[in-house]
């Protein structure tokens, strides 16, 4: 059955006018399935794909920021070690170290009972080469563990100084403020004092012992 222009002039408005919406809803919704659809959808992919950027570009600049940070506390590092070495006497100073020691206290006006400084024991050097060979796992060993690290070596040695000595107060006190002046690290640990007695023409002297704790800068 065919329909031509004359059928359609002769429908009622009410129907025309539903072929006109009924027209209109399956434009739209060809309209929607062909190209509407597929324009949101890509649209929703950019947007995901725009947020993600976005995440990527805020942690890029997060990472900045601390590497930034971690540069200045390098740096700082860096200064803090090059200002130790300077403060940190090697092997060869440590004689003219004990000497100013020692003019400190006779500047001071005490007197030495006992001046024993310790220096460090060297280690002998490892002759066996497989001693610095990994060691070999255990039967209780878990498989695929990783091995603890080694622990990182010193770049220094401690040199402890046991004093023992005798004088007036304000002598002893003169005395340690010489050896905090001194341009080296040198720490007063273990301070005891003990068997106040009168001498004659210096008055009230005071035995004081204590350990001295220097640093020496081994080179590795």
């Amino acid at each position: 059955m065919s329909i031509d222009a004359s059928d359609l002039k002769k429908l009622s408005p009410k129907v025309k006018a539903l072929l006109v919406c009924l027209f209109y809803i399956v434009l739209s919704y060809l309209y929607f399935m062909l190209y509407l659809q597929g324009a949101l959808g890509r649209h929703e992919a950019l947007s995901a794909k725009l947020t993600g950027l976005q995440q990527q570009v805020t942690e890029k600049e997060r990472a900045v920021a601390r590497l930034d940070s971690y540069r200045r506390e390098v740096s700082a590092l860096k200064e803090a070690f090059k200002l130790a070495l300077m403060l940190l006497p090697n092997q060869k100073e440590i004689p003219d170290l004990l000497l100013a020691v020692a003019n400190a206290g006779r500047r001071s006006g005490v007197n030495f009972l006992v001046f024993e400084p310790k220096m460090p024991e060297k280690k002998p050097p490892e002759t066996n080469p497989a001693a610095a060979k990994p060691a070999a796992p255990k039967p209780g060993d878990v498989k695929g563990q990783k091995p603890k690290p080694a622990q990182q070596e010193k770049f220094y040695e401690d040199l402890p100084i046991n004093v023992q000595m005798t004088g007036g107060f304000h002598n002893t006190l003169s005395f340690l403020d010489q050896i905090a002046r001194l341009p080296r690290i040198i720490n007063i640990e273990d301070i005891a004092m003990a068997e106040t007695r009168d001498v004659k023409g210096k008055g009230r002297a005071i035995k004081t012992s204590c350990i001295l704790k220097t640093y020496m800068f081994v080179d590795r």
